[in-house]
């Protein structure tokens, strides 16, 4: 089944209500297009957004519940709603000993991993650590309009073939600038399983629109 990631991240256009309001909508589009959602607000909204749609931390830290103050551990996410944590994401990186580390915490807590890869090469390392998903984005794309799956299709179907030979278990869902359904489309082709999204829908006029048109495109392959 395909998946499609929304990462609210921390824009003032998905705080609060209107995060609500962007979860509300992605479940609707989920609802009619069969297509598997998930929405990573920040973790303030976790427990506002639980219940709407499948929810995804945007991070956990490689630390058990105890003294961590400002820290988000797997307990922490889970309590509040998640059945998925990122780690690893461009904007809050880490090393490959705090990966597993994060990866070890998640399982033990049942929640998916999604684990982000800015490289073919980085993406076959993580691999072995057995990740349920790992997230393939170019750096320089994330937050443009062009798409990782127009602009450097060469990356997704890299990043699968040397994934595969690692660990055939991991799925691929690529992202940075992914905006339409022909994005989507494209990505499926060279052999992802999903897509991941930000502001391509936190800044749209009309984020339903955007979604559908996605969800659409992962369906049409």
């Amino acid at each position: 089944m395909s998946i499609f990631l929304i990462n609210l991240k921390l824009y003032s256009e998905t705080l609060g209500e209107n995060g609500k309001n962007l979860a509300e909508a992605a479940r609707r589009v989920a609802n009619r297009s069969g297509v598997n959602i998930v929405v990573a607000p920040n973790h303030a909204d976790l427990r506002l957004l639980s219940g709407i749609i499948p929810l995804i931390a945007q991070s956990i830290d490689p630390v058990e519940p105890g003294a961590h103050t400002g820290r988000m551990t797997a307990e922490s996410a889970k309590s509040a709603g998640a059945i998925g944590a990122l780690i690893n994401h461009s904007e809050k990186k880490l090393d490959l000993e705090d990966i597993s580390r994060c990866i070890t915490r998640a399982r033990k807590n049942n929640l998916t991993t999604i684990c982000c890869a800015d490289s073919s090469e980085t993406a076959a390392t993580i691999a072995k650590l057995n990740p349920d998903y790992i997230l393939i984005e170019s750096p320089e794309l994330i937050g443009t309009s062009a798409s990782i799956s127009k602009t450097k299709p060469d990356i997704i179907s890299r990043t699968v073939k040397m994934v595969k030979s690692v660990n055939p278990n991991v799925g691929i869902i690529c992202g940075a600038g992914v905006a339409t359904g022909e994005d989507a489309a494209i990505a499926k082709k060279l052999g992802a399983i999903g897509v991941a999204a930000a502001s391509a829908i936190a800044k749209s006029k009309n984020p339903e629109s955007v979604i559908e048109g996605i969800a659409n495109g992962l369906k049409s392959v």
